[in-house]
């Protein structure tokens, strides 16, 4: 174990605590925009899917999927 290495990761006197809670923050928040980007690219995919059905049949998958996202997010 390299114990120099540890001494001055995880040392206050070398490392900036807040900097190093403010990077786990920024990464926190980048995970979470791609996350936002994935959910915005399935709604594409499902709206292209929905328009090549028959009007009935959109309106149908619409409030299945509603009914599908609200059981999934307990609402």
């Amino acid at each position: 174990m390299n114990t120099y290495f540890n001494d001055r990761m995880f040392n206050q006197q070398y490392v900036n605590p807040n900097y190093y809670y403010q990077n786990i923050q920024q990464k926190y928040n980048q995970d979470q925009d791609e996350k936002v980007l994935d959910a915005v690219k399935a709604i594409h995919d499902l709206c292209k899917a929905i328009k090549e059905m028959d009007p009935s049949h959109q309106e149908q998958a619409f409030l299945a999927c509603l009914t599908a996202m609200a059981q999934e997010l307990n609402w």
